[in-house]
């Protein structure tokens, strides 16, 4: 398999893409990417395209999108802790004083009209936080996000304040004022956050952002790559083995999509959870890394039991992890 592959995966992240793995003994391994549109992009063996057969379908994201509509004292509060959780954080206000470098270094800033920016904006992969300095100005931020496609959409509040905005926005959609449905209204979350019983900026941004986290991560299919690592792998210039968890059944350390990466030189990137299962893992790698003439595997891990007892785990789950080697 070519190490090109993980170049381009590496470089063109930005926009979610389809993964499509082999899982049967032909091409097993083979990995693709596609668009979301269903247009073939590259695969890891050359001129393999997966239409049919038994095959893992995945979407592969990259950093999530976090737009804060609002720069206050909840807004940089958020800032702080999406920036910890590696989110890429996009600042909206109409005063100069409260988006600038010095309060958000690395945030993409938009200074204007909240209406206006949020038109301009594709919003598809985002999620939205509506904590602006007032009322008026979140109404707008909703009324302008809600006929756009996007992956979570929350208005901060008390619940009094809550329900006489969204009995305003009904209006305006009864009215055809917003080109959108009262059912679609109806499924943000306002007030905004997990109830936690959050008083300061600090706090609300926990449960602002465990709530973000709670509905962007329900879908089992998509998996959120750590670009740190991804990067890490597409720039190994030698052979290199990627173990991937591609099934896991029951308790078990790690999620469908976890991986690691090791050669020779580049002792471990990753990880399939730890433990002896990855005591396991990297022995089968490195077995691998030696056999020239074996470029995939497939190995099942039962956890539960008698056979977790005896890798010293206590998990009871059984995971699948499929082994590839990768040629500079």
């Amino acid at each position: 398999m070519n190490s090109k592959y993980f170049k381009f995966l590496n470089e063109n992240l930005s926009r979610p893409l389809e993964r499509r793995t082999i899982i049967e003994k032909e091409n097993l391994g083979c990995e693709a990417l596609y668009d979301i549109e269903g247009n073939f992009l590259i695969s890891s063996t050359e001129n393999v395209q997966i239409t049919d057969g038994n095959y893992l379908s995945e979407i592969l994201v990259g950093k999530m999108e976090l737009v804060v509509c609002g720069g206050g004292h909840v807004g940089q509060a958020v800032y702080s802790l999406a920036l910890f959780l590696g989110m890429n954080v996009t600042i909206i206000e109409d005063r100069e004083e409260y988006c600038n470098k010095e309060l958000y270094p690395t945030a993409n800033l938009k200074i204007g009209k909240y209406d206006e920016v949020l038109s301009s904006m594709d919003l598809a992969h985002s999620a939205i936080v509506v904590a602006t300095r007032g009322h008026k100005f979140d109404r707008t931020c909703v009324a302008t996000a809600l006929p756009k496609p996007y992956k979570y959409l929350g208005m901060i509040g008390s619940k009094g304040k809550v329900a006489k905005t969204m009995e305003l926005l009904k209006n305006d959609i009864n009215n055809k004022i917003i080109d959108s449905t009262v059912e679609k209204l109806n499924k943000i979350y306002s007030p905004i956050g997990l109830d936690i019983n959050a008083q300061t900026p600090e706090e609300i941004a926990v449960s602002i952002l465990a709530e973000v986290l709670r509905v962007t991560k329900a879908n089992k299919r998509e998996i959120q790559m750590k670009l740190s690592d991804l990067e890490k792998v597409a720039n190994l210039e030698e052979p290199f083995v990627v173990a991937r968890i591609i099934d896991k059944k029951g308790s078990a350390p790690r999620e469908v999509g976890s991986y690691l990466a090791i050669s020779k030189k580049e002792n471990l990137i990753g990880t399939v959870g730890g433990g002896a299962v990855e005591a396991v893992v990297i022995i089968n790698c490195n077995k691998m890394l030696m056999n020239d003439t074996k470029t995939s595997a497939l190995f099942e891990h039962d956890l539960s039991n008698e056979n977790a007892s005896n890798l010293g785990m206590i998990c009871g789950g059984t995971v699948k992890i499929i082994l590839n080697k990768f040629i500079s």
